[in-house]
């Protein structure tokens, strides 16, 4: 079982591991693997990660993503309304 799976599925819609590495500047598809292993992505990578898939960075980092990013958290309620 993925610990979160929404890291998958943005890395799929980016166009797969090696594009993913590509435009969000990981050092290899091994990184964006490492990403997908361990649940997590780190906070420089998640905007343009989200850019390329669509999918939110909160949710490539639902723990504390309305702590790295607060400003964006108002924005994201309004768009779930």
């Amino acid at each position: 079982m993925e610990k979160n799976p929404n890291i998958s599925i943005a890395v799929a819609q980016a166009g797969g591991l090696t594009e993913a590495a590509k435009v969000t500047g990981a050092k290899s598809y091994q990184t964006v693997q490492q990403w997908i292993a361990s649940g997590q992505v780190p906070a420089r990578f998640c905007a343009s990660l989200e850019a390329a898939s669509g999918v939110s960075r909160f949710l490539l980092r639902p723990i504390d993503g309305h702590q790295i990013w607060p400003e964006l958290v108002e924005r994201v309620a309004e768009l779930h309304q």
